[in-house]
């Protein structure tokens, strides 16, 4: 019975990892934090590792491992608090040895003008402040937002997706019969366009034509394909 008192601690202590490069493997190394892959436990023994991450700041989107902080700036004093924010952040990763790599950290603002000469910052290793830095989209769960939510960039990217997609079915298959085809195109092409589409939907003229070049061409290629 007293074994059984142990069973979390004696799953996640002295863990172990080493790396395998086409058929060779490197000296076994020491898990330092985190929790064991694999198991039915990760999900729930992660939930736990992080449940008070919220704790740090009320506006707080957390996805996995993926952490984002955001307020709305109307003053200075707002940004203030955004920065106090982010360094209690650093603090919970620190205390609890998640250090946060400040290299895939950065900052995107949403607003017509933005004013970019506003610094947010985080501690390196050396204990030295280190600038954020400031980009003008950010991909988020496969989705591109940029600073003006146009999600151009998104829906350009899909539409090229689409085409090498469409490019593979063309030069993998002779003839395609119309069920054939229709199943290859939702899972090849169609599921790339309708991934988080209620999200990145285009709004404007030029977007929705392009989108639905996509579909013809597609259209062209199973005709094409069935003669």
């Amino acid at each position: 019975m007293a074994d059984k008192k142990h069973w979390i601690a004696n799953f996640i202590k002295d863990g172990k990892f080493r790396v395998r490069v086409n058929g060779s493997y490197s000296e076994w190394q020491n898990v330092t934090s985190g929790i064991p892959h694999g198991s039915v436990l990760d999900p729930l023994l992660f939930s736990i590792y992080i449940n008070d991450l919220m704790d740090c700041y009320d506006r707080i989107y957390v996805f996995a491992d993926d952490a984002k902080i955001y307020r709305h700036i109307h003053c200075p004093e707002d940004c203030k608090l955004l920065q106090h924010a982010m360094t209690d952040l650093q603090l919970w990763s620190q205390k609890w040895l998640l250090s946060l790599n400040n290299n895939k950290c950065c900052v995107v603002s949403y607003f017509r003008s933005v004013d970019k000469s506003i610094r947010y910052t985080l501690v390196d290793n050396n204990n030295q402040e280190v600038a954020l830095e400031r980009n003008d989209k950010v991909k988020d769960l496969g989705v591109w937002f940029d600073e003006k939510l146009s999600f151009r960039k998104h829906t350009q990217n899909k539409i090229n997706k689409a085409y090498m997609m469409l490019g593979i079915i063309r030069q993998n298959f002779k003839y395609l019969a119309s069920p054939t085809f229709i199943l290859i195109y939702k899972s090849m092409v169609r599921s790339h366009l309708d991934h988080c589409c209620s999200v990145w939907a285009p709004y404007t003229k030029g977007d929705i034509e392009a989108l639905e070049k996509v579909q013809k061409r597609a259209t062209k290629l199973v005709l094409s394909r069935a003669s």
